[in-house]
């Protein structure tokens, strides 16, 4: 057996007891904190094997897309009318489950959900990778609060097509989390002058004293002050939802409303108020409540808007 090979089995059985034991949790509606609850075995895995993990199973993922890709050119399936807007749902789940696949639950767990109709029944290799993927960002984020802004930029250049699903997964388990910690900074990646273009039109929404502020916030610094927003909160925030979808921002969706509620209020009807933590989630994680179109701000060339039929189609 070659080294590589070594290597893939000892993920692919990781894998394996991370789908039996969490599925398991899942299965009998029980978490880590139920009483007489047994630790989930991702608990275990120590900070480097979670993300050596993450990123094994964002590989299979590419793996199950390319073949589907590959069987799609030689032989294009007629995509039954169920998944006229699912093509590429529909290609992975045409691959078939290689006796390699067979081998670990982490290909092969099925687990279908009594209510479930039509393809989500279906569990093809993509479905329980994507699923283990969830588990592994919940650790990530029960242990830490949020993912690592470095090992959240290292994902989105090896995987480029994924980033819309790694930052779907990587906040999803924290929509509902009763956090008080504050995202202190973000990285924005901006050649000057798009950095300039950005803070040219931010700041237009800002009073004179809170304009140097905002330029060393968007440069990665901190400030205890909290600058206010001369608009509705949604113009705000949906600016940076299009920064992360375009790949200029890194941090998760957490991360990301952490540092927005931490630093901004905006001017109501009734006078300044917070950013609503449950909003912002909304706007940067489901695109709900964004502005129309002629409400949008900082609309520049290399920022687009895209809407989520358009970003889900670059998967």
């Amino acid at each position: 057996m070659t080294k590589h090979e070594e290597e893939r089995q000892k993920w692919e059985y990781i894998g394996h007891r991370l789908m039996q034991s969490s599925d398991l949790q899942v299965l009998c509606g029980v978490t880590r904190t139920s009483p007489g609850a047994e630790k989930p075995f991702v608990s275990s895995l120590p900070d480097h094997e979670l993300e050596g993990m993450v990123i094994f199973v964002l590989e299979g993922m590419r793996e199950v897309d390319k073949l589907a890709q590959a069987a799609a050119q030689q032989n294009l399936p007629e995509v039954p009318y169920e998944y006229r807007d699912l093509r590429q749902e529909y290609l992975r789940l045409q691959i078939p489950k290689s006796e390699r696949y067979h081998s670990s639950e982490l290909y092969n767990a099925e687990f279908i959900n009594d209510l479930d109709e039509g393809y989500e029944t279906l569990q093809g290799v993509y479905v329980t990778l994507k699923r283990a993927l969830s588990y592994l960002f919940e650790e990530i984020l029960y242990r830490h609060g949020c993912s690592a802004s470095t090992f959240m930029t290292a994902l989105h250049q090896i995987f480029p097509a994924y980033a819309v699903v790694i930052e779907q997964l990587a906040a999803s388990k924290e929509q509902d989390r009763d956090s008080t910690a504050h995202q202190s900074s973000i990285k924005l990646n901006l050649t000057p002058e798009r950095f300039a273009d950005l803070l040219g039109c931010l700041e237009v929404f800002f009073g004179p004293s809170d304009r140097p502020v905002l330029k060393a916030l968007l440069q990665g610094y901190s400030d205890d002050r909290k600058l206010v927003f001369n608009g509705n909160q949604n113009r705000l925030v949906e600016v940076f939802r299009r920064l992360s979808y375009n790949g200029f921002l890194h941090e998760s969706w957490t991360c990301i409303r952490e540092w927005l509620c931490a630093h901004f209020s905006y001017r109501s009807k009734t006078g300044i108020a917070d950013l609503s933590r449950n909003s912002v989630w909304d706007i940067l994680s489901k695109a709900k409540g964004e502005p129309t179109g002629k409400s949008r701000i900082c609309m520049f060339r290399w920022l687009p808007y895209k809407t989520r039929s358009v970003l889900n189609r670059t998967l």
